[in-house]
């Protein structure tokens, strides 16, 4: 089964037909010598294909080279005058992108604008397959986001009642419908919350939205029975911890070592099911990666999986 993965990944990258995710995985395995197998036998199949083709006659080269200027001209002309309708028709039509996250493990997105977005279980995500102007996605349940910078096109989140504007930093927004407040957390950079007018109850202060900017180690609290936003520093046993970028790198070294040492780097039980996956060894550097990108290399390199129950992690063998 790992094998099969590892040789599509391969022919997915060699294809350039490979996601921001799977160019991430490859890189990583790259660098342990996990893929030099299969981009040999990658190789030695192009060559022999190359090998095996037919060899162009001289004849058909002079051919080639006798082609008309003008009809080359023309041809160049009627391409490009296409290129240009279809970007047009592309441009008119954006086409709106919602993902729910159903699994029990984070999910990471990349964005058109190159912003990367984790959904934590349950938690869904809308965005348009273009950004214009303005960047403007919405959301529910738990989300964070390393906004890529960008001064002349601010990134608009739309969260429940509230509206966080940024130009290129990282936070948590937690918006579950049902719960009485919504929660925004700044990791970096600076962001601005407001309560859109619309959203206020009508009464003679709802003429101005309510805004509060916030700064690094800061969140906001909106209280969703007053419609007020209540800013705060970030308490030291936040949940935040976990989207700190790491230090940590590990050369064969034994996974349930690992899982030691990331429980007291992020403050969080982590948990290696099963005696054999306890012993595999592990060659790895993680530095600046946040734990939910950690996880997801262990288990696209040890090919397992990992389930998130409260506060405890657990690394399982897939079946």
């Amino acid at each position: 089964m790992e094998e099969d993965y590892l040789k599509k990944l391969v022919k997915r990258y060699l294809d350039k037909k490979a996601t921001d995710n799977e160019l991430e995985i490859f890189v990583y395995l790259m660098k342990q010598g996990k893929l030099d197998r299969y981009l040999q036998e990658a190789m030695d199949d192009d060559i022999r294909t190359f090998q095996n083709e037919p060899k162009p006659f001289k004849k058909n080269i002079l051919i080639s080279l006798r082609w008309p200027i003008a009809a080359a001209i023309t041809c160049i002309i009627c391409l490009f005058g296409y290129m240009s309708l279809h970007l047009r028709k592309t441009e008119a039509l954006v086409k709106l992108n919602t993902i729910h996250n159903r699994n029990q493990r984070v999910y990471k997105q990349i964005l058109p604008d190159g912003t990367a977005v984790w959904l934590n279980p349950n938690a869904s995500l809308s965005y348009p397959s273009r950004f214009g102007k303005f960047r403007e996605v919405s959301m529910q349940g738990e989300v964070f986001f390393e906004v890529t910078k960008d001064h002349l096109h601010p990134f608009l989140i739309t969260s429940g009642n509230i509206l966080t504007k940024v130009w290129g930093t990282s936070f948590l927004i937690r918006s579950i419908p049902g719960e009485n407040n919504t929660k925004v957390s700044v990791l970096t950079g600076k962001v601005s919350v407001s309560i859109p007018v619309k959203s206020k109850l009508k009464t003679s202060k709802a003429t101005n939205e309510e805004e509060v900017m916030l700064l690094p180690e800061e969140e906001v609290t909106y209280q969703h029975a007053d419609h007020h936003l209540v800013k705060a520093p970030i308490p030291a046993a936040s949940d935040m911890i976990i989207w700190h970028k790491a230090k940590l790198s590990f050369e064969n070294t034994k996974l349930e070592t690992i899982a030691v040492e990331l429980s007291k780097y992020y403050h969080i039980k982590v948990l290696v099911e099963g005696e054999k996956l306890n012993q595999y060894q592990l060659t790895a550097d993680f530095t600046d990666k946040n734990l939910a990108d950690i996880l997801f290399l262990i288990s696209k390199s040890v090919h397992t999986d990992y389930v998130r129950n409260d506060n405890k992690i657990i690394l399982r063998t897939i079946n």
